[in-house]
């Protein structure tokens, strides 16, 4: 019974850890998303121009 009890312990604390975590990340989604298509735009670019 206690390893049960501590396995469902163990279960609560991860899916609240999780939640956490994304209630904190979630905000910041729209600019890393922009930040990733600005920086590949930007590679992609500077590879053209300077490609042999």
């Amino acid at each position: 019974m206690a390893k049960a009890r501590n396995f469902l312990l163990l279960l609560l604390l991860t899916a609240f850890t999780i939640r956490v975590l994304w209630l904190a990340v979630e905000p910041l989604l729209p600019f890393v998303v922009s930040g990733l298509a600005i920086v590949s735009v930007m590679g992609f670019v500077y590879y053209r121009f300077t490609r042999w």
